[in-house]
């Protein structure tokens, strides 16, 4: 994951805050993944930034380092 492009390790890691060990996921699940927020962003903005705010400040330090960037 390190050596992917930083969006993609970006998307892995906001993937792992919903639950996945950070192991186990895999280019074609970040692929997936980003397609959903690509999706939900354009469908509803606001909603979008509030969903991944929250999901970012529930998974503590972490979260709050993704958000920051």
């Amino acid at each position: 994951m390190n050596e992917w492009p930083y969006e993609r390790s970006l998307s892995a890691n906001l993937l792992h805050l919903t639950g996945l060990h950070i192991n186990d996921i895999n280019y074609t699940d970040v692929i997936k993944f980003e397609e959903t927020l690509v999706s939900d962003y354009l469908r509803h903005i606001g909603e979008f930034w509030k969903y991944l705010t929250g999901l970012c400040l529930l998974a503590g330090e972490n979260g709050i380092e993704i958000l920051s960037q």
